[in-house]
Parts: structure tokens; sequence; C-alpha cells
């Protein structure tokens, strides 16, 4: 069985925890390649945490990319796959499938509707990308009020830790199966007095990478 796993500690931490002026999975955009059917695009990408969105900077300015026919993105020695529109981290590949990473940070916890954060509620006018009058930096509810790239990264740091979480997937075929034992275990097509054995017998650890490859694999080969 082929098996390629991510290192735990690229898992465990980020670089620089986003923040409320920089919800973004990297520190800065990076230089990356995107796959999108046959060919391929070179860019510096960031991917938003809060609308889970692939952004990229053209001629100064943060745009968002259209992944609809995109397969993979390459940043450095991250692999993502597109899985719903999304560009997810792989963690894990097999034979099987993929366990993927979503990471989502919310504002939800950061935004009052008292005006501290420059507004109370999106305008009508806004469009559904995230740009705004250049000359306001702010935000609400991950739409950023600029989108220039340099006065952005001026200052990501001048503003509040914003809460994310973690979540794991297997991905096989078309499917995105959340990567946790009652997930699992209420899959259809699969023996579950058989299939509670197994995860016992294997004493599955739901937090390694190994044991959840493992899983898919049963999956795939069990599953009618």
């Amino acid at each position: 069985m082929f098996l390629c796993v991510a290192t735990l500690m690229s898992v465990a931490a980020f670089a620089q925890a986003p923040t409320t002026n920089w919800p973004y999975l990297y520190p800065e955009f990076k230089e990356g390649v995107l796959n999108v059917r046959s060919k391929t695009e070179t860019a510096l990408f960031n991917i938003h945490l809060n609308l889970g969105a692939l952004h990229y900077v053209e001629d100064g300015k943060i745009k968002e990319a259209n992944t609809l026919n995109a397969t993979t993105l390459v940043i450095g020695d991250d692999v993502f796959r597109n899985v719903g529109g999304k560009m997810l981290k792989v963690l894990a590949r097999a034979p099987g499938g993929y366990i993927v990473e979503e990471i989502r940070a919310t504002y939800s916890a950061v935004v009052r509707n008292d005006g501290a954060y420059g507004t109370t509620s999106l305008n009508s006018t806004t469009t559904k990308t995230f740009l705004y009058n250049e000359n306001a930096i702010n935000q609400y509810d991950g739409y950023l009020m600029t989108d220039v790239y340099k006065d952005l990264l001026a200052m990501k740091d001048d503003s509040e830790k914003l809460p994310f979480r973690k979540s794991l997937y297997m991905v096989i075929g078309m499917e995105q199966v959340p990567a946790e034992r009652k997930a699992v275990t209420s899959l259809e097509g699969l023996d579950k007095k058989a299939l509670k054995a197994f995860l016992k017998s294997e004493k599955i650890d739901w937090n390694e990478l190994a044991d959840l490859v493992k899983v898919m694999d049963y999956i795939v080969a069990n599953r009618k």
C-alpha cells in the first residue's frame, strides 16, 4: 500500500496564527501552481480561512480564484485538492483516496454589532468576493475592506487573533466523509458489526493519520 503522510508538526501549528486583519492560512501570499484541467497557472496564492476561498495577487491587488475546474494546488511542500470547490490540504493519500484538512476561521466571536470594526452589516451593493473601498481598511464577517495586498500585509498584526478550528475528512471518489467514528459508523453499505470489530481490533486512533488511512481503505474494500 502506497502511503504519503504529512508531518505532524505541519498539521499541529501555523507559522503564524490568523488575525482579524489577516484571515489567511499563510503569513504572506506564496508562489504556487494551480492545475486547471490541462493547464497550470502560477501566482502568489493564499487561502482565506473564513470564506474558504482561494485568493491570489494580480497587479498588487487580491482577487478570488475560480476553482470550478481546478484539480490541485501546490504551494511549496503543501498539496491541496479541490473538494467541493474548496482547496483542502492533503495530509495523506492512498489508493482508496485522500485524507484532507479544512481549517476554518470565524469572525463571530470577535465582530460586534456596535461598529467597533467599522460597520454593522454588509452593504447590499457589496460584491460577494470581498472587495470594498480601498481607503477603508477593515473587515466584517470575513469580507476584507481592502483589496490592496501591500496595505493588508502591513496591518495584519494590528488586530485580534482570529479563532479557528480544524476538521479532517476522508475523500473517497466524490464523497467527503468526516474522519470521525460517528460519521464512519453511520455510512450506508457497510456491515456495522464487522466495521466495529475492525475498529476495535485495529485500535483505531482517530487522531492518527495512518489509522485514518486504514479506515478509509477498509471502507473502499468492504462497502457494497
